[in-house]
């Protein structure tokens, strides 16, 4: 293949490259701007901190009982990972090496959840954890992340 070398070119490459420099360059002072804001002890007012501290954090941690919201949360992972694995693995070894009648049924069914977006089958499965009782529930939370998983 031969290579464009003209000016032109080279000059769209340039402008195109920097133009990618510029927008990552404003999105890593954004993100340090927050960062650097979070570790300050006044939050308006000034550009650089006036002074360092960590108490916005403590404050939030205990404030919204994080450790315990920590907790739950690998809690779920752990039983939804492994709910998955042990529904998946099976499901998908059955599914590469087997012929069996409703072979593309099944196939249907499990890609289900990927090709439809979360919102349409959210709604409906969050009124079904309602009118069942599981909505407040540990099982109900595990169920709701198993569909998109499975």
């Amino acid at each position: 293949m031969v290579k464009d070398t003209r000016l032109s070119t080279k000059l769209w490459a340039a402008a195109n490259w920097t133009l990618i420099g510029f927008f990552i360059l404003n999105l890593f002072a954004m993100i340090a701007t927050v960062v650097t804001s979070s570790f300050s002890t006044r939050w308006l007012g000034t550009w650089l901190p006036a002074g360092w501290t960590t108490r916005w954090y403590s404050a939030a941690w205990s404030e919204f009982q994080l450790h315990d919201v920590l907790l739950v949360t690998f809690q779920i992972v752990f039983l939804v990972v492994a709910l998955s694995g042990l529904i998946g693995v099976p499901a998908a070894y059955a599914l590469a090496r087997r012929d069996f009648p409703g072979k593309k049924l099944v196939m249907l069914l499990f890609l289900l959840p990927l090709l439809v977006p979360p919102i349409t089958f959210g709604i409906p499965l969050a009124t079904v954890l309602y009118q069942t009782g599981f909505a407040g529930s540990m099982s109900g939370v595990v169920l709701a992340n198993l569909v998109p998983t499975v």
